[in-house]
């Protein structure tokens, strides 16, 4: 394929790519899984993902029960997003599944796949970086760079994150935020 070609074909997937953003901000919720069934996402039917949040990619997304995703998150799809059940992600979280390597000549893209499992907190504007796995029940701190997997249970803050102990409580909460006007 010609250098030509292929340059148009890039730019052609990001507009496919930022009328699929718009588009998710723009439907009511009964419409969303319509585009996210066609998108190749699968979602569960009681998770609610608000208007704001930025795709990367088609496919490579998973969403499971009650899980909630906030305005403003960043899902960077491209490496692969695996998100359980009644997981919490507020606003302005990032997580991230790709990126450069900086000790490469070329400068590669890497990537490794994200895994947050049942009951994880995402508190706002978080960094889950490539290739980690938050464990069931942890909570990552609002404004943390996690670079690390999270066991399960544990609490984590920081840039970089550290441990800050134990989550005193076994959660067996369900959310329940779907508000039809909520962007």
């Amino acid at each position: 394929m010609n250098a030509a070609l292929r340059a148009a074909l890039d730019q052609g997937y990001f507009l496919v790519l930022q009328l699929i953003n718009v588009l998710h901000g723009l439907l009511p919720f009964a419409l969303r899984p319509l585009l996210y069934r066609a998108c190749g996402y699968r979602v569960h039917r009681s998770a609610t993902l608000q208007g704001g949040v930025r795709f990367f990619h088609v496919g490579r997304l998973e969403v499971g029960e009650g899980s909630l995703v906030n305005r403003g998150v960043l899902l960077d799809n491209r490496g692969g997003i695996r998100i359980g059940r009644q997981v919490s992600i507020a606003h302005d979280a990032r997580i991230y599944t790709m990126g450069h390597d900086p000790h490469d000549p070329d400068f590669v893209t890497k990537s490794a796949p994200v895994q947050i499992d049942d009951h994880a907190v995402v508190f706002a504007a978080a960094m889950i970086m490539p290739g980690v796995h938050l464990g069931e029940g942890c909570v990552v701190m609002a404004g943390s760079v996690v670079t690390q997997d999270v066991p399960p249970g544990r609490m984590v803050g920081g840039n970089p994150a550290r441990d800050l102990g134990e989550r005193r409580c076994t959660p067996r909460y369900r959310l329940k935020r779907r508000f039809w006007f909520a962007h």
